[in-house]
Order: structure tokens, then sequence, then C-alpha cells
């Protein structure tokens, strides 16, 4: 009899993330997966993997009190309609190391963002991935004392390794040059009290003739694309690495896609809104990887300076490659070497 192993999947970032690992187990193992309603997950998950799955939570924007009884009821929705399962692997895991904890099974998460409350699913996790950016005595103040393993480079490395740019894509779009922009989480539990830079940033970017790939994270954020001439939203999902991959620069909030163009090789400016740069941000911020600024002007001029240097950058990513490679087969090594000691110990 096969064994199972469960994916629970709630953010865009994280269908890309776990594909390397459906791919190597595919055809050994049953597989379930559980998604959350949240921007545009499931279009890219329809899109990528295209299992059955089911359904289950929602975001529940910036208020606490919300949060908590959304957390809640996820769990109860995932203990209840999550079928048998042997392993569950997730990025992060606040409310799937819970269910998987309360069934007695081995739990697998992968994270990199420190400043979140990581405490809340860290005492229900068997196996934790996270980078050596981050200090391990933090990590252990946060409940990760069992089975820490920390590898030797970025989350974004895992499943950079297997990218293959798509050469279609630019057919797309209604240009073949532009820069991407994609909001903040502005509603994420470690933004307090900011305001997005986004609406002031498009401005600037349109009056300099730059065109603009924008990338809403929320419905919402589609009001500030209001009066911008060159800007161009997608009405469906799209392959974020592409988008990543052929642009003369990425400007985000979101971490991981900013992330992801320095590994590539493009310029990369990030204005995450926490109160303080994650580890490994700040880490690819000292070797000259990424830029960092929530002051548009300092923005407009990193981008003035990008244009001349960009071929520096693409050789950077280009040359980065083959170390992508080294730490997914580092995490894949170790994640099958755990899971398979797991099953041998449970029969």
């Amino acid at each position: 009899m096969k064994k199972t192993i469960w994916f629970d999947i709630t953010n865009v970032p994280h269908v890309n993330f776990l594909l390397p690992i459906i791919r190597k187990y595919e055809g050994e193992f049953e597989m379930v997966f559980s998604l959350r309603d949240f921007a545009e997950t499931k279009s890219l998950f329809e899109k990528r993997i295209n299992k059955p799955y089911i359904e289950a939570g929602q975001h529940q924007g910036g208020n606490k009190i919300k949060k908590l009884i959304g957390l809640l009821k996820r769990i109860i929705t995932l203990q209840s309609q999550i079928p048998y399962f042997d392993v569950k692997i997730s990025v992060g895991g606040d409310s799937s190391s819970p269910v998987a904890w309360w069934r007695r099974k081995m739990a697998v998460t992968f994270d990199d963002n420190e400043t979140s409350p990581n405490w809340m699913y860290a005492p229900f996790t068997d196996l934790a991935f996270w980078p050596k950016f981050i200090s391990a005595e933090r990590l252990k103040k946060q409940f990760f004392n069992k089975n820490l393993y920390q590898y030797n480079g970025y989350k974004e490395d895992f499943y950079l390794a297997d990218y293959q740019p798509d050469s279609a894509f630019l057919d797309k779009l209604p240009f073949e040059h532009y820069v991407v922009v994609r909001p903040e989480n502005i509603k994420a539990s470690y933004v307090e009290g900011r305001q997005s830079i986004v609406p002031e940033l498009l401005k600037e970017l349109d009056a300099a003739g730059y065109n603009i790939l924008f990338l809403p994270r929320y419905e919402s954020d589609r009001d500030y694309a209001q009066g911008i001439k060159n800007i161009y939203m997608p009405k469906e999902a799209v392959n974020g690495l592409d988008a990543c991959y052929y642009a003369d620069a990425i400007l985000t909030g979101a971490g991981t896609m900013a992330r992801e163009a320095a590994c590539l090789g493009v310029p990369s400016v990030s204005f995450f809104a926490g109160a303080h740069l994650l580890s490994v941000d700040q880490s690819l911020v000292d070797a000259g990887k990424m830029f960092f600024s929530r002051d548009v002007a300092q923005i407009m001029q990193y981008l003035e300076h990008a244009k001349d240097s960009f071929f520096e950058y693409r050789a950077g990513g280009i040359a980065g490659l083959e170390r992508c490679k080294q730490v997914q087969q580092e995490i894949l090594d170790v994640l099958d070497q755990q899971i398979r000691a797991y099953l041998k110990s449970q029969n």
C-alpha cells in the first residue's frame, strides 16, 4: 500500500516552491492537496500542478482577532476534511502542523521569515528547514528545537534550480521592455500601521516613461493603477519567474519576488513593509544583489544606475544557477532521508 503525502499550500509562492518535491515523489506516494483561497494561489496551482484539492480557509486581512479566528477555523476544517496521510509538507505551517501533530504524523515545514509568529506552529513541527543566514539561536527562541536543519542558500534557490524561461511569455504582454511592480502585504501580521508607497511609485515610473507590469496582491490594489498610462494588469495569474526573468527590474514589497529576481540576476528593489528587513534579504543587500528602500526618490535613482549595469546583474544570475542546483540537491537528500527514516519507524 502506497504511503501518502499531504501538501498544504496557503500562498502563491508555495506552488513553485513545492513543485520539485511533488515531482520527486509523484508515482511513489499518493498525494493530497489543500489550498487557501488567497490572491492567485488557486489559479497558479491549477495551471502548474492541476491536481484535485481541498479548499480550506481565506486570508483574513489585517485584523489580528479575525486572523486568529480564521486560523482556528482553518485548523478545524483541515482536521475534518483532510483524509489519511503519513507525512505533511508545507511552507510555514500555522494551521497544518497542529493537524499533523494531533494525528501523530510527520510535519515538515520550510520557512525563511523569522519575523512572523512562527512560535505558533514550531512546537508541532518534526523537521524544519531554514536558511543558514538566520541565527539558529533566534530560531530556537521561537521553539524550533528539534530537527532544525539549516541549508547554505536561499529558499528560492530550491525551485529556481529547475527553472526554464518560457520564450512565449513576452507574447502575452503589450510591451517588450518593462519593470514589474508588486505591492507590499500591508495586511500582514508583521506590518504595523504603514501605508503603501505603490501609488507614488507608479506615478513616478509613469512620468519617467517606464512600462509597468503591475501584479496586484489584493483586489483593492487595482485602485493604485488609476490614472497611470503605461501599465498592464494581467487578467489571470502569470508565472512570476518568467515575469522576473524578462523584466528590466523588479520593484516589490514581496520578499519572495525580490529574492527570485536577485537570484536570477535581475535588478531587484525591495520596499518590504516590515519593521525589520528579513535576514535573508539583508544578506542579499550586503552582497549587492538587492536594493532596499521605501523612499521613492532613492528607488528611481537606483533604477537609473541599474540600466547601465543590467548585463552585470544578469551574468551574476546565470553564474548562480549551479549554486541553486546544489542547494536543491542538499534539501532533497535530507528531506528524503528523514521521511524514509520516519516511515520505517512506523512499520
